[in-house]
């Protein structure tokens, strides 16, 4: 699928099925899965995955756009698609061409399971007790997106035996012990089936590790410079939504009301308010481009995790004055701008939040280690 043809295939699935459902995936905190098998139909599943197992060949670039084009539509279908493309890029690697080709032809959802109850950090907490060929994961992973609706969960856990560090297993949602609450936590985007999931142990045989027991390199090259650039994508189009109806707000017919006082448009502190609103959205969308065109240079993390964290930031700066710009309008449910207030304040968290994009920036700049 060419540059082009995967865009079209975007364009026809935002305006036929995602655009349609939006507010009922988020008012109603429904998983979009309509939204998801409309976009696995049309090849976007696999847009990462290389043409020789089915895909469309693409890379971080072309995952950031659709993430942030699906994300001034549907947060909650956003961040769905943050998590799978997280979770495909290390999958790309190591995963049977099989599953890969499930995943090409839209028939597997893929997700993260790396953040940990009680466990602020990245090197997680839980146990993993090999015997016979089998290997016991005992763990509680909070701020998992589309707990219960994906068909696997990319899972951190510590390396079996005496060894320090991390490993990095498959996990198939239909594996033995593997507890997920029948209703979302209520965290999360609200359509995001983000919930807090146990291991109580959970069963897999050795050959589910992903690229060997003792993969911490996987996380630090693959799943964290993908998960920070994804997050990022996903709070610039929440911020992009918010400034379009900011816009149309201040610039579209007035009620009869508004004849007591000036326009909107005519008020030099709601034109500043938008000001800041567009300076805040250009910043962030400059800086993850940039990140993402030096993704893989030396400093590619470091600037991968200040695109993270400023996006994070600036999009909930770009929803509160929304509010503050949009007034009574903000909290229409046909605006959104209410519904995206929420979605800012909670894609700043998630499963690599924005305080710890910062504490990573500041271990860098201390010369301590990130997996510490």
């Amino acid at each position: 699928m060419t540059a082009r043809n995967h865009r079209d295939a975007l364009d026809r699935v935002l305006r036929r099925t995602i655009e349609p459902r939006a507010r009922d995936t988020d008012g109603a905190g429904r998983f979009p899965r309509e939204n998801v098998d409309a976009l696995g139909r049309s090849g976007l599943l696999g847009l990462t995955l290389p043409t020789r197992h089915g895909g469309c060949g693409r890379g971080l670039g072309e995952a950031v756009e659709v993430t942030d084009r699906v994300a001034r539509v549907c947060g909650s279908t956003a961040a769905v698609l943050a998590a799978h493309y997280a979770a495909t890029a290390v999958l790309t690697r190591h995963a049977d061409p099989e599953l890969l080709r499930a995943i090409a032809t839209g028939r597997h959802l893929s997700t993260l399971a790396v953040a940990e109850t009680g466990n602020p950090g990245l090197v997680p907490a839980g146990r993993a007790e090999s015997r016979g060929g089998v290997v016991a994961l005992s763990a509680r992973k909070n701020w998992v997106v589309s707990a219960g609706e994906a068909d696997s969960y990319v899972w951190t856990g510590p390396p079996t035996g005496p060894r320090s560090g991390l490993s990095l297993w498959l996990i198939p949602a239909e594996a033995p012990g593997l507890c997920v609450p029948a209703s979302a936590d209520a965290v999360g985007l609200r359509g995001s089936a983000t919930a807090t999931i146990t291991a109580d142990p959970v069963l897999v045989p050795t050959s589910a590790a992903i690229g060997g027991d003792g993969a911490a390199q996987e996380l630090m090259e693959v799943i964290l410079p993908w998960l920070c650039a994804l997050q990022a994508a996903l709070a610039l189009g929440l911020m992009r939504a918010v400034l379009a109806r900011g816009v149309e707000c201040v610039t579209g017919p007035q009620p009869s009301w508004s004849r007591w006082q000036a326009p909107p448009a005519e008020q030099p502190e709601v034109r500043a308010d938008l000001a800041r609103m567009r300076t805040k959205v250009d910043t962030a969308e400059l800086v993850l481009a940039d990140a993402v065109h030096h993704g893989w240079h030396p400093d590619g993390l470091q600037r991968l995790l200040q695109a993270r964290a400023l996006s994070g930031e600036n999009a909930v700066q770009v929803a509160e004055l929304g509010i503050k710009v949009c007034g009574q309008h903000a909290f229409r449910q046909d605006y959104g701008v209410e519904r995206r207030f929420r979605d800012a304040h909670t894609a700043a968290h998630g499963q690599f939040a924005v305080d710890q994009a910062l504490d990573h920036l500041g271990r860098i700049a201390c010369g301590k280690p990130l997996l510490a």
